[in-house]
């Protein structure tokens, strides 16, 4: 799916997109997560301010971008119960009870 993406160029003059228009809206991107090239294309995986994914993948050759991937958010661990531990030898024997 072809789709309007705004880009800066990088460093080493590669192309970074930094956001884009998907159903009329447009979607910054928060953060480039991954990036590689095959030979025609160059791809990338960002993330959004609401947590969803997207591969974008662009054309050097015609500088056309590409809708290839949409990845739901990325789950947080669960958090794990913390008990406390009990108190060390050495912090008990400064506070005799």
């Amino acid at each position: 799916m072809k789709i309007c993406v705004h880009s800066n160029r990088g460093p080493r003059s590669e192309e970074t997109p930094c956001a884009f228009y998907l159903g009329g809206h447009r979607l910054p991107v928060l953060a480039v997560l991954e990036r590689w090239n095959d030979a025609t294309h160059s791809y990338y995986e960002v993330m959004v301010d609401d947590g969803r994914r997207f591969v974008l993948r662009l054309a050097p050759g015609t500088r056309t971008w590409e809708l290839a991937a949409v990845f739901g958010k990325l789950k947080k661990p669960a958090a794990k119960a913390v008990t406390p531990a009990a108190p060390r030898k050495f912090f008990s024997l400064l506070h005799p009870k």
